[in-house]
């Protein structure tokens, strides 16, 4: 049973997650900064007709609210924050007077799971969602990633309420596989977390920030060297004596020079790798395709099978308790879901950002068909995201390739020989080499403490 909202555990998340900002800010980035600030249509209506949605940026996008508007006639009001402020502002009144919440995996259990502040959303009212239509790394995880071990359960945890009657806990809508972005003109093709502490790259290493996220990838790399104590189902959620040995290594690390930054802003990973300060590091998909608008060659790095592969992570939205029911807008909220973000315009909007669908299984409406949201991507611009195929069209230098600016073509033609393939390849490919699940960990608290001693070094 779910607990009631108590001090332990608003103290527990929104402190914590206050601490780590950078992580649950603007994970997975995307240019678009977190501000707090509200944006798209003003409520006009006090009765609740008008729809309020809360979250970070990266995820709550001007582009969705306008859509829902459009599809539904429906005025709907974006609020966009860091992950921790939306904990906050959700926990001292916001379920009460918003309607819907997003958050990563990260962040999110704090509202579905620890404070009971958000509904299950039942499958059978999404029209959208059937066995068919959605991924099985979201339906069935242990069968598809089972090199992921005991984590592929904490990814039941953050998708389901009740697995047996269809029950959403944290209904996805958009995820990636984050990895090594590294500048082409001085690094050959890396596809390990290692690459960040070879040494001939000593001062030119960009390394993240937040603790959940650095914690787990060197811990990968140190698992894959025997250089710890572990297993692969222990990554995303590991032990204060793995703790201990992974910071202790990353203090050494910091210490010899290894880094030229640390960073948890989103720009400033753009600015350092575009103004070639650092060559290589842990970055963003859409941090690497705005190094490239810049100028500045970026690949992003193809990672290894095995136990040094891909950090995977989800952004997902639910209705919140008792907000959504006392404003008559539960429906609404399914229909925000449903009818934008499962529908056929939503994947080829947020493919823009590097960012996969969990409908993507749904060729029928996701490449080749349209509904109430608009078009779907059509056969170039899907087999390039999902298939791993090559654009129709020449690309003199893939290190620049910029999908927000390339012409896709709607009708279906032949790759070219010399076309662009999507960095890192298939969604399967994708699929079959994450090495982790981002989720915050048990002993978060010592972690942070620990941590400390690593952002001093």
């Amino acid at each position: 049973m779910r607990e009631s909202l108590s001090r332990r555990n608003f103290v527990k998340y929104g402190g914590a997650a206050a601490a780590a900002a950078g992580m649950s800010g603007c994970l997975g980035g995307g240019g678009q900064e977190s501000t707090g600030d509200s944006s798209g249509q003003e409520s006009t209506d006090s009765s609740g007709s008008t729809l309020q949605w809360i979250g970070p940026a990266y995820g709550v996008r001007d582009g969705q609210g306008e859509k829902y508007t459009e599809v539904t006639e429906n005025e709907i009001e974006l609020t966009t924050a860091t992950g921790s402020t939306v904990q906050q502002q959700v926990l001292s009144g916001g379920r009460e007077s918003m309607d819907v919440f997003s958050l990563d995996t990260s962040t999110a259990s704090a509202l579905t799971v620890d404070n009971d502040a958000s509904y299950p959303v039942d499958t059978a009212d999404l029209d959208n969602w059937s066995e068919s239509a959605i991924s099985d790394l979201f339906l069935n995880p242990s069968e598809r990633i089972p090199q992921l071990e005991e984590q592929t359960e904490t990814i039941d945890q953050e998708v389901w309420e009740d697995k047996s009657d269809g029950s959403l806990r944290l209904p996805p809508y958009a995820y990636n596989f984050d990895a090594i972005g590294y500048n082409p003109k001085y690094v050959d093709d890396v596809s390990k977390w290692s690459a960040l502490f070879d040494d001939q790259y000593e001062g030119e290493v960009l390394v993240n920030g937040a603790a959940p996220i650095q914690i787990p990838q060197t811990m990968m790399h140190l698992l894959d060297n025997d250089l710890i104590d572990g297993s692969v189902g222990e990554l995303n959620n590991p032990t204060e004596d793995q703790l201990d040995t992974v910071i202790d290594y990353l203090v050494e690390q910091k210490s010899n020079g290894q880094f030229r930054s640390t960073w948890t802003a989103y720009g400033n990973s753009v600015n350092l790798m575009a103004g070639e300060e650092a060559v290589i590091g842990d970055l963003w998909q859409p941090a690497a395709l705005d190094v490239r608008r810049s100028g500045t060659p970026c690949e992003y790095a193809t990672m290894s099978e095995g136990t040094q592969g891909y950090r995977f992570w989800y952004v997902g939205m639910a209705p919140l308790k008792p907000g959504a029911s006392d404003r008559n807008n539960l429906e609404a909220a399914h229909s925000l879901y449903n009818d934008v973000h499962l529908g056929a315009w939503f994947p080829g909007y947020i493919q823009n950002w590097g960012y996969s669908v969990p409908h993507y299984p749904n060729k029928e409406l996701v490449r080749d068909g349209s509904d109430s949201s608009g078009e779907g991507m059509g056969p170039e611009y899907y087999d390039w995201a999902y298939e791993g195929k090559k654009t129709y069209e020449s690309v003199d230098n893939p290190a620049l390739f910029d999908p927000q600016s390339y012409d896709w073509s709607s009708e279906e033609g032949t790759p070219a020989s010399d076309g662009q393939k999507r960095d890192c390849g298939s969604i399967e490919e994708r699929i079959d080499r994450i090495g982790f699940f981002q989720i915050w960990p048990d002993n978060a608290e010592y972690m942070l403490d620990r941590w400390q001693e690593f952002q001093s070094a």
